[in-house]
């Protein structure tokens, strides 16, 4: 089971500044790594849309064509997409019910969120077989 999470400072932070921009919408991006041990993932690249399918202070979503091409993209780089990256405006960063059924359905190792309250913001990732957070290690 995976407990730590691998992933550029700059690359999150930049994601942190957009969710504080998009506010009071979510915001989307879908990690793309690898398995780097038995208990951790490394995040190589954050993918952004050019637009979303949804997107509004209760949800995102990208189109599936995108979704797609995204996954094809990365298994041709020799990666694979291992999460996704979300906003929470004004909510704890938590999985919710549907966090938790959209990563197990899509297929994902891990679910990062990243609450925005005004121009702070709080991350954690999660796995969605832990009720514990990840262990976040900066590169």
């Amino acid at each position: 089971m995976f407990s730590k999470v691998r992933i550029n400072k700059a690359a999150l932070n930049y994601f942190r500044k957009l969710a504080r921009d998009s506010y009071p919408n979510e915001i989307q991006a879908y990690l793309i790594g690898n398995v780097r041990a038995i208990d951790e993932i490394e995040v190589t690249r954050f993918a952004y849309p050019t637009r979303y399918e949804e997107q509004s202070p209760q949800g995102v979503a990208w189109f599936v064509e995108d979704v797609d091409k995204l996954r094809q993209q990365a298994e041709s780089d020799g990666e694979r997409v291992i999460g996704d990256c979300h906003s929470h405006p004004s909510w704890d960063a938590v999985m919710s019910g549907t966090d938790y059924r959209s990563s197990v359905f899509g297929g994902l190792l891990m679910c990062g969120i990243v609450s925005v309250y005004g121009r702070k913001t709080r991350v954690r990732f999660w796995n969605p077989n832990s009720a514990l957070p990840c262990k976040v290690i900066y590169t």
